[in-house]
């Protein structure tokens, strides 16, 4: 049964469809197949059937209404019978004010003006009115997508072309408003954000209804300022710009937030808003996966925000919208342009969270008004965010379990939160550990293996070096001077990167350590990127910074195939140079490292095997067993060896000395060294 209103408003967009000259055969004929079945319903008689389609009379034939007794209350197939059935019915203008209620309220919050205001009636009756729908997809061929051609746009809108163009263009105030969105072939549909709207009981939407589902709620805050002082001073100072935006509307104020996962962007986002005064709300990202869509959604969430004084937008994942393949040129508001007016214009202030900026466009980053790379916080900072965690969730932890978390797991404020919760319904402290697993393994791979403390403490006098290195690190840590570099060099396993950790310790300093795995990439460019990040980051941090496997990135240039093997080098010189904190490279492959490098480091320092002494020493040290009697022919062992030895004695239980000796000498054996014995010490 059709309804009054279906009634009207198809009629009326069939009026409009029928008015205009130029009305291809086939299409009439499409037309006429439609009308047949529903003529009793919508005009009060049958529709005729003609004798054949290419007949004229049947088209010019407009005395249908007057005809009808003649006929037997049949209405002929013709273009200017329907037309003359559809006028004599009583033509509804569903354009007027007041038709539709609930449209006039859309219209309202949205400030859509006349002209644009009957192209979004008919894109939204033709997803709410089921009738107008079955003539789009049976006669117009019209599903999701409105197919877009000039000379259709006044058969499909009512309006001349040059008014639809202009409404439904890239500035047209719809699109501008993100109500709709246009394809690359220029189609448009509504976006998804607002055609939900049109799925929640259209008939009960309010003012109050569409704010709500459109914006959301405002995200909470669960850490403050506390939690964030290992970047105290850019912490203030984003909630300092955004608190003076609020307050004097400037437009066109954007803040991009952005690191590798993890490291709390999107709390940090949280606790500025809340510090600022802002009520921030986090745009959906129900259409993560279309950059266009999400842009609308942006736009449409800006447009019911824009007259509230507090209100702030969080935008995650911005890679997906700055980077990536170039958006078709077909399509103006996938230009360069557009993205930038986007950032120049918008009145609510938006906090941009990126995981990656590398193939961001410098002309982008230059209009944000500030970025912050989001680094992963200090342990006292994990400590601090745990403890506030678990105060909220109710959950009761000893101290040195907090500390043991804060220091194993590296993962984001909310994961913590998340597995604290699950403890609290669990009731189990272990469900902690259970969950941070498991969710790090779903979302980023297993939990890295942390370092082992609880091997012997690391003692200067078991590294063989060219240098005395305890007058060294004495000499270091009193001068307090820091711009120095070291490359320690010599065969694996000598305790060259826990000699400079050593030296950390001595100087009060932190180490930020890098291995190869760390800093190459295999996009072009990008272990450029790595190397300054890292150099970036032990100045931030004053901290020292130390590169295991250094001849990855300091390769000979005289041996360099590709140019950017080149590139690498000159980009670990430059900022070699330039370094004002502790600079320590390790490397097994000393004669691969490029000359120019060399000359760049403070103290160049050779590690070897144990002399005899230091093997002696090495016994007792890692397995507590005083030996008298040297053991001269263990000439190739390092602290590394004697560790895996400990390692497999732990396992086996082995305490015996003799068979201590045979385990380091099969090490030795495996490095292609022949052990002959010369005695033993008993």
């Amino acid at each position: 049964m059709i309804t009054k209103k279906e009634k009207q408003v198809t009629l009326y967009c069939l009026n409009h469809f029928l008015s205009r000259p130029g009305l291809q055969e086939s299409t009439e004929k499409e037309v006429f197949e439609w009308v047949g079945p529903r003529a009793r319903e919508l005009f009060g008689m049958d529709l005729a059937e003609p004798e054949r389609w290419s007949s004229r009379r049947y088209r010019n034939d407009g005395d249908a209404p007057k005809r009808r007794a003649a006929r037997g209350g049949t209405l002929p197939c013709t273009v200017k019978a329907i037309r003359a059935a559809i006028a004599e019915g009583g033509l509804v203008d569903i354009n007027a004010k007041g038709y539709d209620k609930v449209f006039d309220i859309i219209a309202g919050v949205f400030k859509v003006a006349p002209d644009a205001g009957a192209i979004l009636r008919r894109m939204v009756y033709h997803e709410i009115i089921p009738l107008l729908s079955n003539f789009d997809s049976n006669v117009m061929e019209t599903y999701n997508y409105f197919k877009i051609r000039r000379w259709q746009l006044p058969r499909i809108f009512g309006l001349p072309p040059s008014t639809a163009e202009r409404n439904l263009s890239v500035d047209g105030q719809l699109v501008v408003r993100g109500i709709i969105v246009k394809d690359d072939d220029g189609d448009v549909a509504l976006s998804p954000t607002f055609k939900r709207l049109l799925e929640c009981s259209y008939p009960r939407l309010t003012e109050a209804r569409i704010r709500s589902l459109t914006v959301g709620k405002v995200a909470p805050a669960s850490l403050n300022r506390d939690n964030f002082r290992y970047i105290a001073d850019d912490y203030d100072h984003i909630a300092a710009l955004l608190g003076n935006t609020l307050r004097e509307r400037r437009a066109g104020v954007n803040i991009l937030l952005y690191g590798i996962p993890g490291t709390g962007k999107t709390e940090l986002s949280k606790s500025i808003a809340k510090s600022a005064g802002a009520k921030l709300y986090m745009l959906s990202e129900d259409s993560a996966n279309d950059r266009g869509k999400r842009l609308a959604d942006l736009s449409l969430v800006q447009t019911l925000l824009e007259e509230d004084g507090d209100a702030a937008i969080l935008f995650d994942e911005a890679e997906d919208i700055f980077s990536g393949r170039p958006f078709s040129d077909s399509d103006s508001k996938n230009s360069k342009l557009y993205f930038n007016r986007m950032l120049e214009r918008n009145k609510t202030p938006v906090i941009w969270i990126s995981n990656d900026i590398s193939d961001m466009d410098p002309a982008y980053i230059r209009r944000f008004k500030y970025a912050l790379e989001v680094k992963k916080p200090d342990q006292n900072a994990k400590e601090e965010i745990w403890r506030k965690i678990c105060v909220r969730r109710g959950v009761k932890l000893p101290a040195g379990k907090i500390a043991e978390y804060a220091k194993r797991y590296d993962v984001p404020p909310s994961l913590i939160d998340t597995a604290v919760d699950s403890a609290k319904l669990s009731g189990s402290e272990g469900a902690i550990e259970r969950t941070i697993e498991a969710l790090h393994l779903a979302a980023y791979g297993p939990v890295p293996a942390g370092r082992d403390d609880s091997r012997a403490g690391f003692v200067v006098e078991l590294l063989n070096a060219d240098v005395d290195l305890a007058r060294l690190a004495d000499s270091l840590a009193g001068k307090g001077r820091l711009n120095f570099s070291m490359c320690l060099y010599g065969e694996p396993g000598t305790g060259k990167s826990e000699f400079a950790r050593y030296l950390a310790e001595r100087m009060g300093l932190k180490v930020i350590h890098k291995r190869a795995s760390d800093i190459m990439d295999c996009y072009v460019g990008n272990t450029e990127k790595n190397i300054a990040r890292a150099f970036r980051d032990a100045r931030d941090a004053r901290s020292m910074l130390v590169f295991d496997e250094a001849d990855s990135f300091l390769r000979d240039r005289r041996s360099a195939t590709r140019n950017w093997e080149v590139a690498h080098v000159n980009e670990m010189l430059t900022w070699m140079e330039s370094h004002r904190f502790p600079f320590v490279c390790t490397t097994n492959l000393m004669k691969e490292i490029d000359e120019a490098s060399l000359r760049r480091f403070t103290f160049k320092v050779k590690c070897g095997y144990l002399k005899p002494a230091q093997v002696v020493f090495a016994f007792k040290h890692f397995f507590g067993i005083d030996i008298d009697t040297p053991l001269p022919h263990l000439t190739h062992l390092t602290p590394g060896d004697f560790a895996v030895v400990r390692s497999k004695r732990d396992f086996m239980d082995v305490n015996d000395r003799r068979e201590l000796v045979r385990m380091l000498e099969l090490e030795q054996s495996a490095k292609g060294v022949r052990s002959e014995r010369m005695g033993f010490a008993q």
